[in-house]
Order: C-alpha cells, then structure tokens, then sequence
C-alpha cells in the first residue's frame, strides 16, 4: 500500500521556516547575479550551492504561511473568499418596525412557513392589516385615478402648510386616511378632497413607504414573495366570504 506524504515539490515546515527566516534579513543577503551564479568552492574551500543563496523573487504564499502557523491557527476573514452574510430574523427589526421593514424581512426570509410566521407576528396591527387588504382584498377598491401629476415628487419636502418641518410622517400614522380613499370608506369628502389628502400623504412620508402606498393603491404588491397565500396562511382575512 502507498504511503501518504506531501505532494510532490511541496515543502515541509522546517524548510518553509528556514525560508521564512531568510526572507526577513533579505536586506542582509547579497543576492548573486544569474552570472554569478556559479556551483563551486568558497575562499575556505567548502561547497557552495545554489540552494545557500537562494533568489526570492516571490513571497510565501497563504498555504505556505498556513503550514508555518500550524494546524489549529485560524485563517483570518479577510482572507477568506468572502464574507458571510448574517440571515437576519424578526429580532433583528427595530422595535417598533414601519410596515416596509417588516415585508422586506418576509421577502428575504427563506422557506414559506417561516415567512408565515413573521406575517402571524403581526396579524393584529391595524396598518399590516389595512395594507394587505389594500393590495389583495378585492372587496377593496380606490376611488384615486391613476398614476401621479405631471412633476409630483414622492418625499418633497415643500408640502403645504409645512408639514414637513418635522421628521417625516410614518404609515402606522396616517394608514387611516385610507378610508378616504376607497368606495364606502366611512370618512367622506369630495373627490378634490380625497385626491389632495392623497397627494399631501405622499409628499409627507418617508419615500420607501410612499412608494409603498402607491403600489398599494394600484392593488400591487411591490414585495414579490409576499403573495395572498401566505398572508392568509398568517391569519388576513384577504378574501370575501
């Protein structure tokens, strides 16, 4: 049977030391020219080969510095291919998440049940539901036309009567005005009315939300893997009855 040993031309430690130890006092070696180079005989009359001098062009390689730190030495991060990328949970949402923080978790978590079970986490706050009814519930219909006039910026922070002094609105404040907005809603206003309260909760909050209650509105789901199944799996009542 074989005998297991280093691949062929490989080094051991002790010659990798000695190499290690030589390269640190390179500035001390007299590096001989390819003319130079000669196998013979010192002043002193001993051998001289060219193993004694070596040339190191080339620094040690990783696996080579590896092998001189021993077996149990850990490989240091950056030296590895890559950075591993932490799976974040719920527990890694803020306290008190905003509705966008929560389906953007959902959309990166792997697996239907456990996207189920972040949803269930939060079947009883009013603005998931609300929000979810809004893009899937087809008992749910906008009374707003399409799309946004000509100029409108999401986020500008010219938004009548100041409202923008401060830090911008959240949807878990304003998802209520809804109601304005949708066929039997229990706040009534003229259609000017709903189309400006609309437009002025655009321009008050924070961009990914109202980017977020555009979609909505246009009964979509920007969050690809946030479909009514699994909502409704969580505990939405989505459907009618």
């Amino acid at each position: 049977m074989a005998k297991r040993g280093r691949p062929k031309g490989s080094l051991n430690k002790k010659t990798l030391e000695k190499i290690e130890n030589e390269v640190k006092s390179v500035d001390e070696i007299t590096i001989p020219s390819k003319a130079d180079d000669i196998e013979g005989v010192d002043a002193n009359g001993s051998p001289v080969s060219s193993y004694d001098k070596p040339s190191y062009d080339e620094p040690l390689g990783e696996t080579q510095k590896q092998v001189l730190k021993g077996p149990d030495a850990k490989v240091p991060q950056s030296e590895t291919t890559g950075e591993i990328k932490k799976t974040r949970t719920i527990t890694d949402l803020p306290r008190n998440p905003s509705i966008v923080e929560i389906l953007e978790l959902v959309e990166e978590t792997k697996g239907k049940q456990a996207k189920v079970d972040i949803l269930t986490t939060f079947k009883d706050r009013a603005d998931v539901k609300y929000a979810l009814k809004a893009a899937f519930d087809s008992r749910v219909v906008f009374t707003l036309p399409d799309g946004l006039p000509d100029g409108f910026v999401v986020g500008d922070p010219d938004t009548p009567e100041g409202a923008m002094d401060m830090a911008p609105e959240r949807f878990i404040r304003v998802f209520k005005r809804m109601q304005y907005w949708v066929e039997g809603g229990s706040a009534q206003a003229s259609q000017a009315k709903r189309e400006e309260i609309y437009l002025n909760t655009l321009r008050s909050l924070e961009k990914s939300e109202a980017e977020f209650l555009i979609a909505i509105k246009d009964k979509t789901m920007p969050f690809k893997s946030v479909t009514k199944e699994i909502c409704e799996l969580a505990g939405f009542d989505l459907t009618p009855k």
